[in-house]
């Protein structure tokens, strides 16, 4: 077998390891990055929701609760929209943020979107947790 035999059983050799290890680690980094995301996300949702523990409340007024529906490609998705107003030293907000740290990391649970809505309905007066320091940051649970 000539240097040119060796040197294509080589690369043909060295090409196969290649495709191994890309088509293993690949994957893995893929994985290991998304799920990297989702932790850091549901640790920023986490202590988002330990410090409104220190948020004051005040009455609020469901204005609209409904379940809407979301298509992305064969996927079909409920989600409870709530839209309700609240006073804090006379100013007027307004805000639809049912749970608060759902900005960082909200997970739905098919069927939950009803039961949701059914705890707000149009016209109820709700309890509305705010930030002091903030009185538009707000949601309806800590």
């Amino acid at each position: 077998m000539g240097n040119f035999e060796w040197l294509i059983t080589g690369v043909g050799i060295l090409g196969g390891v290649a495709i191994t290890i890309c088509a293993t680690v690949i994957p893995i980094l893929v994985i290991g990055g998304i799920g990297y995301f989702l932790y850091r996300r549901n640790q920023q949702s986490m202590a988002y929701r330990q410090s409104t523990q220190n948020w004051l409340s005040t009455t609020g007024t469901v204005l609209m609760s409904s379940v809407q529906s979301k298509h992305t490609g064969r996927s079909h998705s409920y989600y409870p929209v709530v839209v309700y107003v609240y006073a804090v030293n006379g100013q007027s907000y307004q805000s639809q943020r049912i749970k608060a740290g759902e900005q960082f990391l909200n997970v739905r649970v098919t069927g939950q979107a009803h039961a949701t809505v059914a705890r707000y309905p149009i016209g109820a007066a709700v309890t509305v947790y705010y930030d002091p320091a903030n009185p538009s940051e707000c949601a309806l649970e800590r």
